[in-house]
């Protein structure tokens, strides 16, 4: 006996496409494709939150309609809008009416109720023949109301000259062709590659005793992976390291591929940042994993002169200034500052003024927040955004733990953006959580912008990537966790403003989940240096035959998941368990800064 269904809207929230398919087939012509249609809402959503979340992405307001019942009168609650009392609708549990006091006529606009049930209200419906009493499948009822209206924009001093940066905040300007004409990189900037010859190395009488009596090598240093290494925040040998940091930056947005990598610079620096002694002998570097002829040389220079040439033709040199300046850019990478500065752009006002509508959206954002997220962030103001988040997190499922990862895990005292890893014992309530803590923290004012909201690990289950040992090195991608990386700002400046405060800076915050069964390896993969994460994976590949990755780690011979983490209590002893399982001598976050 077929059923008579109201108009019905079918929500793909966990539902697999060939289940959704099968299900869109069996309800017919009572679906309905816009959920402000429906009558009935159903899907497998068991959260009020998650079903006030579904009308909101997909533009519906409603309010909630609370149901009064013989056994109690719901207690009418009484809330503020703009000053003006108002009361949450009731309804009878027989039939509907509208709110009994409402002084503000434009809040409840002509609209039907809709309610959000169970999936197996359907079955059950099915089953029975007829269609069942809705009381104990209602998660949701909500009564369609008109979008609130948006708060005007937030006055806000700019850090740069108005003249640049207004442009960026204001609508897309006019297109103007550029007045710069492409020239080859070449004939507009000096080489600033060094073409001197090696040179000899000239050591005095005590530089040759020095080296006859050097420090014995630590034996971690014999190994070529840092992750095998301690590497602390403050290398004795910083002022060099420094200096090698600009080469290697300078090598990445170059692209040269003449010569030393940025790769090569950036395992030297590891192997040198993790050295315990100060530098007396260009002899000494040679000593160490990565470092060749070419470190030895430019030791010596440092030593002799106090600088190196090549880093000083870099600084000066006004193409490297403008690459560098485009590259600080949010979501610009080298490959894009290079193509920027063949437009014959050379500084953001000419990618404001010559080529606002060739940004992508997220570029634009980089744009217009360029200051905000060139300033540095300090532990304080780190763990009270952390903070917010744990604790929104915990409005929709109590339980969530919560580690801090980056920069700040590895002790920097200021942070570029801030990294947060949200996990839960119950695997149910990391799946597809990420997209409500984002909604109701922008609700609130906490998030202005969204860059990038992904659900990969949810849509497979909250699996492990999948991998088979004939896959390319490439196949997975970076990182396929559930992840929101946003805009921050601090909502409660933004509500009230302090006049001390010369504006409130918005931050770039990662929020990623994590299902707790692999929440260990997702903590060692957001913690370490770029070059201990490298590391980490080249090591776990060459020397223990498995791939390692945020989302747990595989056999490269079947690509089974090996479960490393099992009976791990807290998350730092997940973490220590992981170490472990991959025959690694623990390392405290602190010791894993290799840039």
């Amino acid at each position: 006996m077929a059923l008579h269904l109201p108009p019905v809207y079918l929500l793909n929230f966990r539902l697999p496409t060939s289940e959704v398919l099968k299900l869109e087939r069996e309800i017919g012509e009572p679906l309905v494709r816009d959920i402000s249609e429906a009558k009935i809402v159903i899907g497998k959503v068991t959260r009020k939150s998650r079903a006030q979340l579904e009308f909101k992405s997909r533009g519906v307001h409603t309010e909630e309609v609370v149901h009064e019942t013989d056994d109690y009168k719901a207690q009418k609650r009484r809330r503020i809008d703009e000053g003006k009392t108002r009361e949450v609708i009731t309804v009878d549990s027989s039939t509907e009416s509208e709110p009994e006091l409402d002084l503000d006529p434009k809040a409840n606009s002509p609209g039907h109720s809709i309610k959000v049930l169970k999936l197996d209200w359907y079955f059950d419906s099915v089953k029975a023949g007829a269609l069942l009493p809705t009381e104990k499948y209602l998660v949701y009822e909500g009564r369609i109301v008109e979008k609130p209206k948006a708060a005007p924009p937030e006055p806000r001093k700019l850090l740069r000259t108005e003249s640049i940066l207004s442009r960026a905040r204001a609508s897309t300007p006019p297109r103007i062709q550029s007045s710069y004409r492409h020239n080859p990189r070449r004939s507009h900037s000096p080489n600033i590659r060094s073409k001197t010859q090696p040179r000899l190395l000239h050591e005095t009488t005590s530089e040759h005793d020095i080296a006859d009596n050097l420090p014995p090598l630590p034996s971690y240093l014999k190994s070529p992976y840092s992750c095998e290494r301690p590497t602390p925040a403050h290398s004795p040998n910083e002022a060099f390291i420094a200096q090698l940091q600009k080469l290697k930056h300078a090598r990445k947005l170059d692209r040269d591929d003449r010569g030393i990598s940025a790769l090569a610079y950036s395992k030297a620096i590891a192997a040198i940042a993790a050295y315990p002694y100060t530098l007396t002998s260009a002899r000494e570097i040679s000593r160490l994993p990565h470092c060749g002829q070419r470190y030895v040389e430019l030791y010596q220079e440092w030593k002799e002169t106090g600088h190196i040439k090549e880093v000083d033709e870099i600084e000066s040199d006004a193409r490297m200034k403008s690459l560098k300046e485009f590259y600080e850019i949010f979501d610009v990478a080298e490959k894009t500052a290079r193509q920027f500065y063949a437009r014959g752009w050379r500084d953001l006002d000419d990618v404001i003024s010559h080529g606002w509508d060739k940004l992508s959206p997220n570029q634009q954002i980089g744009v217009k927040f360029y200051d905000d997220f060139q300033e540095k962030i300090p532990r304080e103001e780190v763990e009270k955004i952390a903070a917010v988040i744990l604790k929104y997190a915990n409005r929709i499922r109590e339980g969530f733990h919560m580690v801090v990862v980056g920069g700040y895990r590895r002790g920097k005292d200021m942070s570029g953006d801030v990294d947060v890893i949200l996990s839960h014992p119950d695997d149910d309530a990391t799946d597809h959580v990420v997209e409500e803590i984002v909604w109701n923290l922008a609700e609130d004012k906490w998030i202005t912008h969204r860059l990038t909201v992904s659900t990969t690990n949810s849509e497979r289950g909250q699996e492990p990537v999948s991998w088979k040992g004939s896959m390319p090195k490439s196949a997975g991608g970076f990182c396929t966790l559930d992840k929101a990386l946003v805009v921050w700002q601090d909502a409660d400046q933004a509500r009230n403003p302090d006049p001390k405060k010369k504006h409130n800076p918005r931050r770039r915050v990662d929020i990623i989940l994590s299902p707790w069964k692999t929440a260990g390896c997702a903590i060692v993969g957001w913690t370490g240096g770029t070059m201990f994460e490298r590391d980490l994976r080249k090591y776990c590949r060459h020397e223990r035959g498995v791939k390692f990755d945020s989302t747990g780690v595989r056999r490269l011979s079947d690509g089974a998941w090996l479960d490393l983490e099992a009976g791990g209590g807290d998350l730092l002893a997940k973490e220590k368990k992981v170490f472990e399982g991959l025959g690694l001598e623990w390392r405290d976050p602190t010791e894993r800064c290799t840039g």
